[in-house]
Parts: C-alpha cells; sequence; structure tokens
C-alpha cells in the first residue's frame, strides 16, 4: 500500500512539475488543477476494480463481476466527463483570451476550434478511457503477481532442494557412520594399526558435511578430497574381490562447486557394485581444466544384483544440478548394461 501511495505522489509530481515549467495553461491537461480530480476518479475506478477481482472473479462469480464491472466503468466515465466538462469550460477561457492577445498583435491563432462534441459522445470517449485504465492496471497486476509467485515458487524450490538434501546427508551419515563404525570395531581385532588412519578419514569426512551444511559452496579440491575419505573408508568394508581405482587430475582446485554435488555417483558405485562373487571393479576417475569439470564412475554389475527402488540420490542430483548449473552449464549422461554401469557427469563451472 505504501509503494502505491508513493507512486501515485510520484505522477502527481511529476504533473505539477509540468505545469509549473510552462507557460500559463500550456499544461492544463496534466496541470495540478485537472490532474488531481481526475487522478482521484481513477484511484477509485482502479482500487474498485480490484476489489472485484478479489471478491468477484476470484470466487467465480462471473455474472456479477461483469456487471459489477459495467456499471464501475460507466459511473467512471461520468465522474470524468463531468470533471472534464467543468475544467474545459475553465480552460476554454484561458485559451480564448490567449487567442484574443495573439490576434491583437496580428499573429494567426495557432489553435484551431475542434467540431462541437455531443454529451453522449463526450461520455462514451470518458467511459473509453477508464475501460483501458483498468484493463492497463488489471495486466499490471497479473504481471506482478506473476513474477511474486515465480519468486516464491523458486524460494520454495531452493527450500525443498536444501531439505532434501539435509534428507541425503541425513541418510549418508546414518547408514555410512553405523557401517563405518562396524568396519573399524572389525579392523580392530585384524589389523589394529589401521586404526588411527581410519579414524582420521572419517573425522574428516563428518567435519566436511558439517560445514557443508553451512554452505551451498566448496572448492573442487576440498570436495575431491571428500570424495577421497569417503572411498578409503568404503573400502574397510569390501572383500578382496573387488577393486577400487580413484584418480584426480585437478587443475584449479581452488574453483568453486556446489557442495556435495559428486557424493551420489560414488555412492551408487558402492551400492551397486559388490558382490560376494566373482571379481567386482570400480572406477571412479574425476578431470578439470580451466572452465570444466568432469566426473566419470564405472562400476561393474554382480551377475545377482537386484535394482533396488531409487532413493533420493539421483532425483536429488538433478534437481540441484538444473538449479546450480541450469541448461547447457550441466550434462549427466548414465549408462547401463547387464554387466556394467557407466555415469559422467560434465559441469561448466
Amino acid at each position: 500500500m505504501v509503494r502505491h501511495g508513493l507512486g501515485w505522489l510520484l505522477l502527481l509530481s511529476l504533473f505539477s512539475y509540468l505545469d509549473s515549467v510552462g507557460e500559463p495553461g500550456s499544461f492544463w491537461l496534466v496541470g495540478l488543477a485537472h490532474s488531481l480530480p481526475v487522478l482521484l476518479i481513477l484511484v477509485l475506478a482502479i482500487y474498485g476494480h480490484y476489489w472485484l477481482l478479489d471478491n468477484l472473479l476470484g470466487r467465480r462469480h462471473y455474472v456479477s463481476y461483469v456487471v459489477a464491472t459495467l456499471a464501475t466503468i460507466g459511473l467512471g466515465g461520468a465522474l470524468l466527463n463531468g470533471v472534464n466538462h467543468l475544467l474545459g469550460t475553465t480552460r476554454d477561457k484561458v485559451t480564448h483570451n490567449k487567442v484574443l492577445v495573439m490576434i491583437e498583435i496580428g499573429e494567426p491563432s495557432p489553435l484551431r476550434k475542434a467540431a462541437p462534441m455531443t454529451p453522449l459522445t463526450a461520455f462514451y470517449q470518458a467511459a473509453a478511457s477508464i475501460a483501458l485504465v483498468l484493463l492497463a492496471s488489471t495486466l499490471v497486476r497479473y504481471e506482478v503477481r506473476g513474477l511474486r509467485s515465480h519468486g516464491q515458487v523458486q524460494k520454495l524450490r531452493a527450500l525443498q532442494l536444501e531439505t532434501e538434501l539435509s534428507l541425503l546427508k541425513a541418510q549418508v551419515n546414518q547408514h555410512f557412520l553405523f557401517n563405518t563404525l562396524n568396519n573399524l570395531y572389525g579392523l580392530s581385532l585384524s589389523a589394529p594399526d589401521q586404526i588411527p588412519e581410519a579414524l582420521l578419514q572419517l573425522a574428516d569426512l563428518m567435519r566436511y558435511q558439517l560445514d557443508s551444511s553451512r554452505q551451498q559452496r566448496v572448492t573442487v579440491g576440498t570436495e575431491a578430497e571428500y570424495l577421497a575419505n569417503y572411498i578409503g573408508l568404503e573400502k574397510l568394508r569390501l572383500r578382496a574381490n573387488t577393486h577400487v581405482e580413484y584418480s584426480t587430475e585437478l587443475a584449479h582446485p581452488e574453483q568453486p562447486i556446489a557442495a556435495l554435488l559428486l557424493l551420489p555417483l560414488v555412492e551408487n558405485c558402492f551400492k551397486h557394485a559388490v558382490g560376494p562373487q566373482g571379481e567386482n571393479t570400480i572406477r571412479i576417475c574425476l578431470t578439470q581444466t580451466a572452465t570444466t569439470l568432469t566426473l566419470r564412475t564405472d562400476n561393474s554389475i554382480p551377475p545377482d544384483f537386484r535394482p533396488a527402488p531409487s532413493g533420493l540420490g539421483l532425483p536429488t542430483l538433478r534437481a540441484r544440478l538444473a538449479q546450480f548449473y541450469p541448461g547447457a552449464r550441466h550434462r549427466l549422461a548414465l549408462e547401463a548394461t547387464t554387466k556394467y554401469y557407466t555415469a559422467t557427469l560434465h559441469l561448466v563451472l
């Protein structure tokens, strides 16, 4: 409401300024004496129509809305016609005096008297002006509402993504921490000398997840280090028949990237590639150029593998890619056969 008031005040001030800098009567149609009652009529018509939009059209009372809108146009046109007629009489006196002065000094009159307008025609023109103003104000109102709704949808979508990411983190923390503690217990019995390094990896991983929950972006280098710690801890529970390779080639590790964006693809490798029999293979490669980052994961699929229902990982990844790297700034390709699964994520940083 304050913004509306400031807008009308600014418009009225503009008309007053035009009236003050021109010759007397030259801006009569936009001067303060004429614009104040005209603007008052327009304000009443516009906000009255807004009320009709909310209380009649918004509640699907279509006939009542049409009748009330026509009545608003008719009443507004009558009032505007009356104001124009009343102020037009005074305006004609001023312009008439101006013509007489010009004629006395021998100059031709620059004014031409228009053909007289009938009262009915004048009313139709005033009503048409009211109708055009109502149409324009309605379009502006719905455009503003559309922009606000779009902004609210974007905010809600971002909030939803953050919620889904929090759920994903909680899911990773819960299952991963439980499995890691079991693995550490087994490691303490079979190879206790590896416990200190494993604990450091777990501490770094949990610290990174805690820090990333407070910020949306991290560096490529810290994300790569997080993946290394994650892979190192996952390897603790793997059998001897599983071979894991992780390689990085980072030209600019200081570049920013959305936090935990690469985890779902790496996590899927360990979910789907580990079988009790046969050879299992996992290859994870992270490469970077001056402007791009590419993650490629390859994993074998065990013969007895049965795909589980899709979780939050990939849907959340796709949504976050659309948010942080929209359009051509990302490309995610998934290839699956009966024996192998490949995922390639390409980002334009």
